[in-house]
C-alpha cells in the first residue's frame, strides 16, 4: 500500500497545541507512516471529498459529521455514542464498522444505559434474531467494574456523558474519536494535549493516535474488502466442459478451413 496522505487541521489559537501538531508531522515516524499536511476544515474537507487526501485528523473541538455517529476508540474498548435508546438497526451498523473498520469479527457488543429502555429485550433479540452478541443493559459502574469493558469490542451508549464517564473510569490512555458510519475516514483529538506538570513535558499520543487509527482503518477496509472481491476458483472442474470447448473450438476451425476451401 502506498503512503498515504493525512490532513490535519489547526486547534483553533491555542498555540502550545498547534506547534505540537507541527512537531509531529515532522516527526521521522510519523513521516515513515504517512504524509501529513495542516489544512484548515474547510479546506481538509474539499480535498477529502475531492480524494487528494485520504484521511482527515480534526481538532478536538469538531463536530461529528453529517450522517456519521461518533466512536471513541480507546485500548480497551470502542464506544459508540448515540443520543437516543438504540434500536437492532444501531448494533448492526455497529457490527459492521467493528467488523470492516477494526478487523473485529464476530463481535462482542454491551448496551450501556442507565434509564429504563423502551425495549429492554433488545439485546436477547438482536442476539437471536441477527447473531450478533450482544448483551446489557449495563450501568457506567456495571461496565467498568473489574475490567467488564475488557471482554467487549464494542460499547453502544445512549449520550455523551455516559461514553465520557466510561472513558474516565476505564483510564483509558489517549483515546480517539472516529466519525463512523461515512467511507471517508474521519478521526478527530480526544481533547487537547495537556504538559505534564511534574515532567514538563507533554504526551503527544493524543496527537499520534488519531493518526494512527486513521491509518489502521485505511488498511483494514482494504484488507476485509480485497478478501471479499475475489471469488476462488472452483475446486472442482468438470473436464467434461473443457471437452465441449476443445469439441466447439475444432468445429469452427473446421469450417472455417471449409469456407477457404471453397
Amino acid at each position: 500500500m502506498e503512503k498515504l496522505k493525512i490532513a490535519i487541521t489547526q486547534i483553533g489559537t491555542d498555540d502550545i497545541n498547534n506547534n505540537l501538531i507541527r512537531q509531529v508531522c515532522c516527526d521521522p515516524v510519523m513521516l515513515e507512516l504517512c504524509t501529513p499536511v495542516e489544512l484548515d476544515e474547510e479546506t481538509a474537507y474539499r480535498e477529502l471529498d475531492k480524494a487528494k487526501v485520504d484521511a482527515l485528523v480534526l481538532a478536538s473541538e469538531a463536530k461529528c459529521p453529517s450522517g456519521a455517529f461518533e466512536i471513541i476508540v480507546t485500548d480497551k474498548t470502542n464506544i459508540a455514542v448515540l443520543d437516543k435508546e438504540p434500536t437492532a438497526g444501531d448494533i448492526i451498523r455497529l457490527r459492521n464498522i467493528l467488523e470492516r473498520d477494526f478487523d473485529l469479527q464476530i463481535p462482542r457488543i454491551a448496551i450501556v444505559q442507565e434509564s429504563i429502555m423502551q425495549n429492554p429485550d433488545l439485546a436477547t433479540q438482536v442476539t437471536t434474531e441477527q447473531g450478533i452478541n450482544t448483551y446489557g443493559p449495563y450501568t457506567v459502574e456495571q461496565i467498568t467494574a473489574e475490567d467488564t469493558a475488557w471482554h467487549f469490542d464494542g460499547i453502544i451508549t445512549t449520550d455523551k456523558v455516559l461514553a465520557q464517564r466510561i472513558v474516565t473510569d476505564l483510564l483509558a490512555k489517549a483515546p480517539v474519536r472516529y466519525f463512523a458510519g461515512r467511507e471517508a475516514v474521519v478521526t478527530a483529538i480526544y481533547q487537547p494535549v495537556q504538559t505534564n506538570e511534574d515532567e514538563g513535558v507533554a504526551d503527544v499520543s493524543w496527537l499520534t493516535h488519531p493518526f494512527f487509527t486513521a491509518i489502521d482503518i485505511i488498511r483494514n477496509r482494504a484488507f476485509y474488502d480485497e478478501a471479499r472481491q475475489d471469488v476462488l476458483p472452483k475446486l472442482f472442474r468438470d473436464k467434461r466442459e473443457d471437452r465441449k470447448k476443445d469439441e466447439l473450438s475444432q468445429t469452427n476451425t473446421n469450417n472455417d478451413n471449409s469456407e477457404k476451401a471453397s
